[in-house]
């Protein structure tokens, strides 16, 4: 066994553009999202001091709702924003001084383990669209047969300031399919994708259990993805209240999951609630050959 898991346990996920909570009692769990936009306005590399603060912030709220919550043990990893910044050190130094709190840098190789752990059982394909990396992992009698992270995401492919013809040209240029036959079905997981999920289901209110393993075709992505990108961020806000924190990001995660789909000939994919916060606790626990 990796680690010693005591249940309750509590699992932060600090990603690059929300930070969440899973606590998980065995018999159920449960989840919580604030978003704080860590890989906003990053320069050459840097971590921004008020994008660094309101993460900050976010872990410890999120450190003492583990508390009452009742949790036995806590941890904590981040992602792409981190491990891509050449001041990662001052953030998770701060991190631990200020909540206690150990942060575990994963790999954009593990990041993808991860999003299959949590979403795969023995066969299929997963794709995770951050804030900062999109991750993709293809599974097969429950064994890796392919697995990329591509350095872009809703949140840092908006900070390019590109239009939506130029985004779609920098993304077939960046994602590139294989040719890999494969038994399952290709799914989709992290807030992007369930928010245009719940945006193709015509969701007025966020539901997770309409989003969860809902399909969505890429023709009905494709006409979704013309609409947002020809919206301001306060007219998809006030169409769907619920994608309000990633308004100004949405089109452009909707153009990165359609350059996954064309590049992986997919005509559409399955949405996940079950994602990293689960893989992370299946990869704390289990035994690696």
């Amino acid at each position: 066994m990796k680690n010693k898991v005591i249940y309750p346990v509590s699992i932060i996920d600090i990603g690059s553009n929300s930070v969440r909570l899973m606590t998980d009692y065995q018999t159920h769990s449960e989840k919580f999202i604030i978003t704080t936009r860590l890989a906003q306005d990053m320069q050459n590399g840097v971590l921004n001091k008020a994008s660094m603060e309101r993460t900050v912030n976010a872990i410890k709220e999120f450190v003492h709702k583990a508390t009452l919550n009742g949790s036995k043990s806590l941890f904590a990893f981040a992602t792409a924003a981190v491990r891509n910044s050449v001041n990662s050190k001052e953030f998770i130094d701060v991190v631990k001084e200020q909540t206690g709190v150990l942060i575990s840098v994963v790999s954009g190789e593990v990041e993808a383990e991860l999003a299959g752990l949590g979403a795969l059982n023995e066969n299929g394909a997963v794709v995770d669209i951050g804030g900062a990396s999109t991750e993709i992992i293809i599974k097969q009698n429950g064994q890796t047969v392919y697995s990329v992270s591509y350095p872009v995401g809703a949140v840092n492919l908006r900070a390019k300031g590109l239009n939506a013809t130029q985004t779609q040209e920098y993304l077939s240029g960046l994602i590139k399919g294989v040719k890999i036959a494969f038994k399952g079905d290709f799914v989709a997981i992290g807030g992007t994708s369930l928010t245009l999920t719940a945006m193709s289901l015509g969701l007025t209110e966020y539901d997770n259990k309409k989003t969860h393993g809902a399909f969505v075709s890429k023709e009905e992505l494709e006409k979704l993805s013309l609409k947002l990108n020809s919206l301001s961020p306060k007219l998809i806000t006030k169409n769907y209240p619920y994608a309000k924190s990633r308004a100004d990001v949405i089109g452009g995660g909707s153009l990165i999951l359609l350059a996954v789909l064309g590049a992986f000939n997919q005509n559409g994919f399955y949405a996940s609630e079950s994602d990293n916060l689960e893989g992370y606790l299946k990869y704390l626990t289990y035994e690696k050959p």
